[in-house]
């Protein structure tokens, strides 16, 4: 209880603070702006017309004050209006006054200004003028920022009080204004300057506007013209500010149409009523997200109410709730926090206690230059030296959680960490001090960094110095590509890939290198048994295969019927393995870098011309028609002319196969800024949906393939083919029918 007291009371003194600075008035201003601005400008009074002294009527007349006789010739274009007011002091006596005043008597009721001087000293119009119906102060309250926002309905002279000048303008058009005499006015601005109906000065006093015009209006004269200086800020001036008659044109709309602004001080007290109960009642039940969303519903309805109230010209001042709900809420947050780290600091002691005997035994085993138990001098006791010891605490306990993380992830291969910079080892689980005792059992220590590092470099499988810059990886902190080494113990050679990888722990800023050893030796042997398969098929079935199919053309020019038949199986399924083997080598050589890549420029589009004559005769048996979309010209390509010829016949081949009889196949070709985008489209089955993702593999046949002759190397050698060429080749997303291949070919791929 008494701590939801003193919230309450600490914050109507913060409020009370910024009370008497000004600074809820202030913003209060700032507020009532922005709510002119979001209802925007609206249409004044059509009985209100603003004469004004513009440049031109300057221009015409000569320098201001005009003479008193152009007043007086001005009034006799007015005869038909309902009232005029002079927004225009008369303090001094001129030899015209009598004139000026013949013209006022036979006018319609006329209203003169006054205002106080520099000196405080009211203005009034001089004894010389005379047959006016009243006088009116035309005086306004400038705020802090220079915005006029509101008026005095009354000035005290010494003698009377004295009306504002739309109030004796209605009072002398018969209209009676009830006014509190103590209240200001709150100005409801219509728009931004010029937003009456003006007339220059000139033009009305020479006749060029008819008398009828001005039947049963309103009529203001004053200053138009930016050089004499009568002009206010108002919350809607942009470019120019407002002409002092146009605020006087403002407040006598207002009471015209009776829509002064309102203040609705009563509800603002309300709203903060309210935030003291919630601040009170609420707020330490419920946690800080309830609390907010509490705290923003009631701001919403309070700026909502502000915007709607306001479009019926009332003021529901939003700023006095709303800066004390943040005060009071900013009290509360601060209040708890206080407690908060009061608890914490607490628990902080009873934590010390238990955690600094264990600390001290995980302590021996980590590396010093990151956990530092001992307290900075002058801090041994205290906060900080808690602090000290539970940092510490979580320091170990971050890199041993990072480490044991890697090492389930990677089920438990041999793993060791090094800190990057001193290059020393952190941790080494148990198979990678096994695999290091084995290996180099002369060695009494794990390696550092740069040691193990000389040991990928010297012990590559091929005999050669490897070929990836470590160390440069190393500086860009970028992951290093797996590197193979072959090691060879007690006469076996044993094969090891060894993947390394930045380890970054970012909260204790500790930054190391986790290198993971996977034995390799079963898929070593198992590639240098493929090998000897690929050299068996090579060198031992090709040339039966050969002999075979030359007996077979041979006998069947002397077989007939049947025995024709049977030999010409014969030699088809000959040719048929004898493809199967061409295919399997052409695959094999390029997946094993075998294949020399010959890098020359080339003419992409006589390339795809010769392969869509070498398809020519296949497309003609099943009347496929061939399309091709080429441009005109094409820059040359480094490549190799053998490999790309056989790749884009066998993306042609494969589309004829599946196409049906009577259909068209379609070859384009897009040059790009850095590369040529080739596609090949037919009108067949298509690719089902499963068969998608393994069409580029090796002996892999689709749904559809199975009816139709192929081994599934097509596509593979021409993925192996655009690879070695730097480029990619997908399968376009498929269509309502046929399939649509593409590949992208670099214009300079020459590493």
């Amino acid at each position: 209880m008494l701590n939801r007291i003193s919230i309450l009371v600490i914050s109507i003194l913060f409020f009370g603070l910024f009370q008497l600075g000004g600074a809820v008035s202030f913003l209060s201003d700032k507020a009532l702006d922005v709510l002119f601005l979001l209802r925007g400008p609206v249409e004044p009074s059509q009985e209100i017309i603003i004469i004004g002294v513009d440049e031109e009527s300057l221009d015409a007349l000569g320098a201001w004050p005009f003479p008193r006789k152009y007043h007086a010739k001005l009034l006799k274009s007015l005869t038909s209006a309902r009232a005029i007011g002079f927004d225009i002091l008369f303090s001094e006596p001129t030899d015209q006054d009598a004139l000026f005043s013949t013209a006022i008597k036979s006018s319609p009721p006329v209203i003169l200004a006054a205002a106080y001087n520099y000196q405080n000293h009211i203005l009034l119009p001089v004894p010389s003028v005379s047959g006016y119906s009243g006088i009116g102060h035309i005086e306004i309250v400038l705020s802090r920022d220079g915005i006029v926002r509101e008026a005095r309905p009354f000035q005290h002279t010494g003698y009377a009080p004295l009306p504002t000048f739309a109030s004796a303008i209605l009072k002398g058009a018969g209209i009676d204004v009830k006014q509190n005499i103590d209240a200001p006015i709150v100005i409801n601005h219509y728009g931004p300057e010029i937003s009456f109906l003006y007339l220059s000065y000139i033009d009305v006093m020479e006749g060029k506007i008819p008398k009828d015009f001005f039947k049963n209006r309103f009529v203001l004269i004053g200053v138009k013209a930016l050089g004499i200086g009568d002009y206010h800020i108002t919350p809607f001036s942009t470019k120019y500010p407002t002409p002092g008659v146009e605020i006087q044109a403002t407040i006598l709309n207002n009471l015209v149409d009776n829509n002064p602004l309102q203040r609705m001080s009563l509800v603002s007290w309300l709203f903060m009523i309210s935030v003291c109960a919630i601040s009170f009642l609420i707020w330490p039940g419920k946690g800080i997200r309830i609390n907010l969303i509490i705290n923003f519903s009631l701001i919403s309805i309070l700026i909502i109410s502000s915007f709607f109230l306001f479009r019926m010209s009332l003021f529901l001042d939003p700023v006095p709730a709303f800066l004390f709900m943040g005060l009071s809420f900013g009290v509360y947050l601060a209040m708890e926090q206080f407690w908060i780290a009061k608890s914490i600091f607490g628990e902080m002691k009873r934590l010390d206690l238990q955690i600094e005997k264990r600390l001290q035994r995980v302590y021996t085993n980590s590396p010093t230059q990151f956990f530092n138990l001992q307290p900075a001098p002058g801090t041994t006791r205290g906060i900080k030296r808690h602090l000290t010891h539970l940092q510490a605490g979580v320091k170990v306990l971050s890199l041993q959680q990072h480490f044991i993380e890697n090492l389930l992830q990677e089920e438990l291969l041999p793993l060791i960490l090094w800190e990057k910079y001193s290059a020393d080892v952190i941790i080494a689980n148990t198979p990678f001090n096994t695999f290091w005792k084995t290996h180099f059992p002369e060695q009494s220590q794990l390696p550092k960094l740069n040691q193990f590092i000389h040991l990928l470099e010297k012990n590559n499988p091929d005999g050669e110095d490897s070929n990836t810059d470590v160390a440069s990886f190393l500086q860009n902190d970028t992951d290093i590509p797996a590197i193979d080494i072959g090691l060879t113990t007690q006469g076996k050679q044993k094969y090891y890939r060894i993947t390394m990888q930045l380890f970054e722990v970012e909260d204790i800023l500790f930054s190391g290198v986790l290198a993971i050893l996977t034995d390799v030796t079963e898929i070593k042997e198992l590639e240098r048994l493929k090998d000897k398969i690929v050299s068996i098929v090579s060198h031992e079935l090709k040339l039966p295969l050969t002999v075979i199919l030359g007996y077979g053309e041979m006998l069947a020019e002397s077989l007939k019927d049947e025995q024709k038949q049977y030999i010409d199986e014969i030699c088809s399924q000959t040719k048929r393995l004898n493809r199967l083997i061409e295919d399997f080598l052409d695959v094999a050589r390029i997946e094993h870098d075998r294949q020399e890549i010959r890098r020359l420029p080339l003419d992409l589009l006589t390339l795809i011309q010769e392969a869509k004559n070498a398809v020519l005769i296949p497309a003609e048996k099943k009347s496929i028609e061939l399309l091709t979309q080429l441009p005109f010209r094409a820059t040359p390509l480094i490549g190799d002319y053998s490999l790309l010829l056989q790749a884009i016949i066998n993306l042609l081949d494969n589309a004829l196969k599946f196409s049906p009889k009577g259909t068209k196949v379609t070859i384009s070709l897009v040059e790009e800024i850095e590369q040529f985008t080739l596609c090949v489209s037919d009108q067949g089955p298509g690719v089902p949906e499963e068969s998608r993702n393994k069409i580029f593999e090796t002996f892999n046949r689709g749904k559809h393939e199975l009816t139709v002759e192929g081994f599934g190397l097509g596509l593979s050698f021409v993925k192996q083919v655009v690879l070695k060429h730097h480029g990619e080749i997908w399968l376009a997303p498929k269509a309502s029918k046929g399939s649509r291949f593409c590949i992208t070919l670099a214009k300079n791929s020459t590493t």
